[in-house]
């Protein structure tokens, strides 16, 4: 895959850290943004035995270590990253662009919906654009540090390397956080704990790592057909194929071109109905598993992570078994906007005293720089 404009490509631009800090929140953003829309469509799958839904389910925990690594690189330039409620509406994906990519991937996976739904034909091809492969061959990407001009997860990061290696004397090991050690006996250094230049190397890892296990990374000159996770990278502990990428493992679905059963739900079941209150009770934990990660990754230390985190899947597989698509904030339209509910809790401050969570800060968290 070549991208337009990459040939024309010179030199690299020079980024402020301002812009890299911007890149990182909105990897923060798109990593945490697959995990609502992929664990709804796996919880819609009425067998758990399924390839599609144990497929599924490796991708979601990687996603999670995902969510991890992206900030911890965050704090490591100073930016204690904000999880704000991510928004599903029509077909809009975060800080991707795919009209960047040549040829266009959603010549191939079309129709697709980036909307909660159940696991169908519209969510499995959403699923491959969000994964799909960065370009094969030699090209440099795009250098414009603008967070809306990417055409894949792959040509993201390679921005957001050139920026972390450009600034690396900001490097602080702030607030890092490893969760998910356990799972990965040979992956050394889910952390940053060195400063400066001497962390970049930690910080370099991180990126690959992210981009080996699933984001599309094409090896120069390598078919992603062909592309086999690192040992180093590989989870050892659940994963039946831990040499795939969330790619492929998506890939070998879309070709065996067979769904499961899974429930029938709407999306705006009756107010009062046992749908309507197993929506809420998912919004409101919802809501308040952002405000654990909010704490967990300013350095705080949520003893009700863990069990939020699990309890999501129940509350998600709650809604679809009440006949009710699984719902994590307002939805668009009646007044609300796509851009109005984006980047914010969806939440009036009434609303959020009535759901017992606490209340909306008032001001922006700064920047944690240390000097």
């Amino acid at each position: 895959m070549t991208n337009a404009g990459a040939a024309e490509q010179t030199s690299e631009p020079t980024w402020t850290i301002e812009q890299l800090r911007d890149h990182l929140q909105a990897a923060v953003d798109l990593e945490f943004w697959t995990i609502p829309f992929y664990m709804s469509a796996m919880y819609s799958i009425k067998d758990a035995g399924t390839a599609a839904y144990q497929a599924i389910l490796s991708v979601v925990n990687q996603e999670m270590l995902h969510v991890q690594l992206a900030a911890n690189l965050a704090n490591a330039y100073g930016l204690s990253p904000r999880f704000a409620q991510p928004v599903y509406y029509g077909q809009h994906i975060p800080h991707l662009d795919f009209d960047l990519d040549h040829p266009d991937p959603r010549a191939t996976f079309s129709p697709y919906s980036a909307e909660i739904g159940p696991y169908d034909q519209e969510r499995l091809n959403t699923f491959c654009l969000i994964e799909y492969p960065m370009w094969i061959g030699t090209e440099t990407p795009r250098g414009n540090p603008d967070v809306a001009t990417y055409g894949s997860i792959g040509e993201f990061y390679s921005a957001v390397a050139v920026g972390a290696a450009q600034l690396k004397d900001h490097i602080r090991p702030i607030n890092q956080v490893n969760h998910f050690a356990r799972f990965y006996n040979h992956f050394k250094g889910m952390t940053i704990t060195e400063a400066g230049a001497a962390g970049f190397p930690q910080v370099a890892n991180i990126v690959t790592a992210i981009c080996d296990q699933g984001e599309g990374r094409s090896d120069q000159g390598v078919s992603w057909t062909q592309h086999s996770v690192p040992k180093a990278y590989q989870n050892t502990a659940d994963d039946t194929d831990p040499n795939w990428s969330h790619f492929q493992k998506f890939m070998t679905l879309w070709n065996a071109d067979t769904y499961p059963e899974t429930y029938e739900a709407v999306t705006s079941p009756a107010a009062g109905s046992a749908g309507h209150k197993a929506q809420l009770i998912l919004e409101a934990n919802f809501d308040a598993f952002l405000d654990g990660l909010d704490a967990m990754f300013s350095g705080g230390d949520p003893k009700a992570f863990m069990t939020q985190m699990f309890a999501l899947g129940g509350n998600i597989l709650n809604c679809w078994k009440n006949g009710a698509v699984p719902r994590f904030g307002l939805p668009i339209g009646a007044g609300v906007g796509l851009a109005a509910a984006a980047g914010r809790r969806q939440y009036p401050p009434q609303d959020r005293i009535a759901r017992g969570l606490p209340p909306i800060r008032t001001a922006p968290r700064k920047a944690v720089v240390s000097a």
